[in-house]
């Protein structure tokens, strides 16, 4: 099979994009990031177009020959190239591209698109498990970017293009930018780990390998057309978040200890350094910061004969596991604020 990946450098990307080599696919990559930069340079036989997803010619040009697109390249502002990016540029940045992918595989009639969107999309949770009927109200920039992109998804298939669209949770594996990498360096480093709220609540996540594989069973299933699928770990694999972070701690024989900050204050002074964009978490993260979040993957399982194959401690486990061994290029910058977090903690209140 022939096909076209977008965002091929990054997490999910790295996962599908082997995936796919070791079944034999030929493969076209597009990534805003040159190749060399995330050692992510193609094998022989396979083309590297370094461009922009909001560049219409390039995505027509990238879109001819192939079977199957899948488009995975989205902007968030917790990933480094984007962090510059004010939410109106996420929000524009990402319509654009879902945008272009879908006018490029029409024009050139591509057999098959597989969107991946985002949990994101709900918002904050009012049931639990969530299904894919739950209400759409994102928190911000990004998730209201997926929300709109869902409904251009539903106008191709109107118009007679094959498209499934994945909503996964928090993706971990191999790559991995973003808050989670603050809390892995947190626990590499021994230094406290901040907790937001008790850590009482479940959050799901979601294996980058896992979803690879939901990725190519959707474009494999023709009676996918047309579906929005869930993509998460199997909710009974999933502990409270304290216990997740206790469970990591102890897997890298770390002397972090947990701080917990009360969520009011963390919302309160999250805002606040929103407004002058001095923030290190985005409104998704706090404002979700003490709720339990799981969705049902019950209709994924069914419609493309998937499930996953990793849980959650597993997953977060095994992506510091990489994160510790070959990560340097992906920690983080000392965010201002959370220098000043660890130097306001007294050693008194650093324990589990």
């Amino acid at each position: 099979m022939h096909a076209l990946v977008t965002g091929s450098s990054g997490l999910l990307g790295h996962c599908l994009v082997a995936r796919l080599r070791a079944r034999g696919d030929r493969l076209r990559l597009f990534d805003v990031v040159p190749p060399d930069a995330t050692g992510s340079a193609p094998h022989d036989g396979e083309q590297y177009i370094q461009a922009d997803m909001r560049d219409r010619a390039a995505l027509e040009a990238a879109a001819r020959g192939v079977e199957v697109i899948y488009h995975l390249a989205a902007a968030q502002r917790m990933k480094p190239q984007f962090a510059g990016l004010s939410e109106r540029e996420i929000f524009d940045m990402n319509l654009a591209g879902v945008t272009n992918v879908l006018h490029a595989a029409a024009a050139a009639q591509v057999r098959k698109v597989v969107f991946v969107s985002s949990s994101g999309i709900y918002g904050l949770p009012r049931t639990v498990p969530c299904r894919e009927d739950h209400p759409a109200q994102p928190l911000g920039a990004y998730g209201e970017s997926k929300l709109r992109a869902e409904e251009l998804c539903r106008d191709a298939i109107g118009r007679g293009l094959d498209v499934t669209t994945l909503r996964p949770m928090s993706l971990f594996g191999p790559r991995m930018t973003g808050i989670f990498v603050m809390l892995f360096e947190w626990v590499r480093t021994g230094r406290p780990v901040y907790m937001l709220g008790r850590g009482d609540n479940r959050v799901q996540m979601t294996s980058a390998w896992d979803a690879a594989d939901a990725c190519i069973q959707a474009a494999d299933t023709p009676a996918s057309r047309g579906e929005f699928l869930n993509i998460g770990s199997a909710p009974d694999t999933v502990p409270t978040v304290y216990e997740q972070v206790c469970a990591l701690i102890r897997h890298a024989g770390s002397g972090s200890r947990v701080v917990r900050v009360p969520v009011s204050l963390l919302r309160t002074g999250a805002r606040a350094l929103n407004l002058v964009r001095l923030s290190p978490i985005v409104p998704e993260h706090y404002l979700l910061a003490d709720r339990t979040f799981i969705l049902d993957i019950t209709r994924a399982r069914q419609a493309l004969n998937w499930a996953p194959r990793v849980g959650n401690v597993q997953m977060m486990n095994d992506a510091y596991d990489w994160y510790a061994r070959e990560g340097e290029r992906y920690r983080p910058q000392p965010h201002p604020i959370l220098q000043l977090l660890d130097w306001l903690t007294p050693a008194r209140v650093r324990t589990v």
